[in-house]
């Protein structure tokens, strides 16, 4: 069946979600199917990415050209005649297909519930490795979401990530599948299509990257760059932001005790943020803390970045499967319970790092040779299948969605 309405794509982050749609636009295009893009970016307060969004060559739509105010009445009071927006153009252009990667939070949800009344199909593009079973809400965070769903329906209630109702699936991969299941997506509603955005990484070459990203940092030659993949874990409400900060300042007294051993002295720890996350604040606490001698916040790409880096750390964060695909050791910084929710320590993608005799034993892996960095790639092929080729086969789900037919 030919394909005579648009294909609608919606995203809500101008960094990973664009990085993500930005190679299935052009790939749609090549195939002569009809594309709107919708941006709801300053719904979260990053505004949307202009030129990248012109550069698509589609036409789109900025839903708020401002941030709504602050998670409280207020933005409940300014969400809702958006969300009579948004069934409104959905209603007028009837897509063939509407393309979220968040079917549980406002606004995609309203989307996927006005798809739904105006008989056009839905798909959700899997944005991260999720950790919605190990959250640990608060009861005023729970109140704050029944009150949203029952008095503006702008909230999805308790619901967790794949709960959203979409009609398919497109999953990362064999542990993605699984997760869906385990959260109630019927197997026949998923697709393992892998991620676009990690496409690049198949073949891409990052060395000259990596030499731009050492220039900017000021990296010498005989210096050992360790780099921390931060994540907003306190707002995901997995440990409170007490934890993570006890945390990090462990880490922190670690690595200044190693830099007093010759071996170590010149190492530095520097910080890649999450968009969710205060470069200034963090800053700040650095030198509360008394540690931005040796430690620092970088606003630099995260691959020219990891590529520049000897390892990294994390706390959990899809970022550390970039880092694994890029060939660098990555470590898992150890909590008070156990935040390796996929399993990446046990399936040989990270080590646990819980003392600074972890920390030093990982850092001489990563210092004395490349097996390290290379295991960690093999194992993130649990993860992401088809890296490289993610891409057509996104895109082959969306079309067959689009034109009606079963997709393979």
């Amino acid at each position: 069946m030919a394909v005579s309405a648009p294909i609608l794509l919606e995203l809500t982050a101008s960094d990973s979600h664009l990085a993500m749609l930005t190679p299935v636009v052009h790939e749609l295009k090549r195939r002569e199917l009809p594309v709107v893009v919708y941006s709801d970016c300053e719904i979260l307060r990053k505004p949307s990415n202009l030129p990248a969004l012109e550069a698509l060559g589609v036409p789109f739509v900025r839903l708020a050209q401002a941030p709504l105010p602050g998670a409280d009445l207020d933005w409940e009071l300014r969400a809702a005649p958006l969300r009579r927006e948004i069934e409104r153009h959905v209603a007028r252009l009837r897509p063939s297909a509407v393309v979220v990667l968040n079917d549980r939070n406002f606004p995609s949800n309203t989307f996927i519930r006005a798809a739904r009344r105006v008989g056009s199909p839905s798909i959700l593009l899997q944005e991260s490795m999720r950790k919605d079973l190990f959250q640990r809400p608060t009861w005023r965070k729970l109140a704050f979401r029944w009150r949203r769903r029952l008095m503006f329906g702008i909230e999805g209630g308790l619901r967790k990530y794949g709960q959203g109702g979409c009609d398919w699936y497109a999953a990362w991969g064999e542990m993605s599948r699984e997760y869906f299941e385990r959260v109630g997506v019927p197997a026949a509603r998923i697709r393992i299509t892998g991620n676009p955005r990690f496409d690049q990484l198949a073949t891409g070459d990052w060395t000259f990257a990596a030499q731009e990203a050492r220039r900017k940092m000021g990296v010498g030659e005989d210096e050992f760059p360790l780099t921390f993949l931060s994540s907003p874990i306190e707002k995901m409400l997995i440990i409170s932001a007490e934890e993570k900060d006890a945390a990090l300042r462990r880490l922190l007294a670690w690595v200044a005790a190693l830099r007093a051993m010759e071996r170590w002295k010149n190492m530095r720890l520097r910080f890649k943020l999450h968009r969710g996350e205060s470069a200034e604040r963090f800053r700040a606490k650095l030198r509360e803390w008394g540690t931005d001698s040796f430690a620092s916040v970088v606003e630099l790409g995260l691959y020219p970045l990891v590529a520049a880096s000897r390892c990294v750390l994390m706390f959990s964060t899809t970022a550390g499967l970039e880092a694994a695909l890029l060939r660098r050791p990555v470590g898992i910084l150890t909590l008070s319970h156990a935040l390796d929710d996929w399993d990446f320590v046990g399936r040989g993608l990270a080590s646990a790092v819980a003392s600074r005799e972890d920390l030093e034993r990982f850092l001489i892996a990563a210092a004395e040779g490349e097996a390290q960095g290379e295991a960690a790639r093999r194992a993130a092929t649990s993860y992401l299948a088809h890296v490289g080729t993610a891409t057509p086969r996104t895109c082959d789900l969306i079309e067959a969605v689009a034109r009606g037919e079963q997709p393979a």
